[in-house]
């Protein structure tokens, strides 16, 4: 079994910091990939791109907030073929 981790120290001074969540409102990556139907390398992406929130829970485990996932979600299930690709030329440029 897999040691689960926090996010380093320097995430603190990110823009899309990690915040401090209730268990019953923290996801742990994979958990977040499953309801996304994602691999969690792509909820990783996510999480650079701000789409996601990055979580600690009660014992300070890296993961998302549920919100985060549901608000994900949400967009889409509404976001037309255009939007989906403008997200995503948005998060690689971001990322260049």
């Amino acid at each position: 079994m897999k040691a689960e981790r926090s996010y380093p120290r320097v995430t603190r001074n990110w823009r899309n910091a990690p915040v401090a969540c209730s268990d019953d409102e923290w996801l742990s990556q994979p958990e977040a990939a499953k309801l996304l139907g994602v691999s969690t390398g792509r909820v990783v992406w996510r999480l650079m791109c701000e789409h996601l929130v990055p979580a600690h829970d009660g014992r300070g485990r890296a993961g998302v907030t549920r919100e985060s996932v549901e608000r994900d979600l949400e967009w889409l299930a509404q976001a037309t073929w255009r939007a989906r690709i403008r997200r995503s030329v948005k998060g690689l440029v971001r990322w260049i």
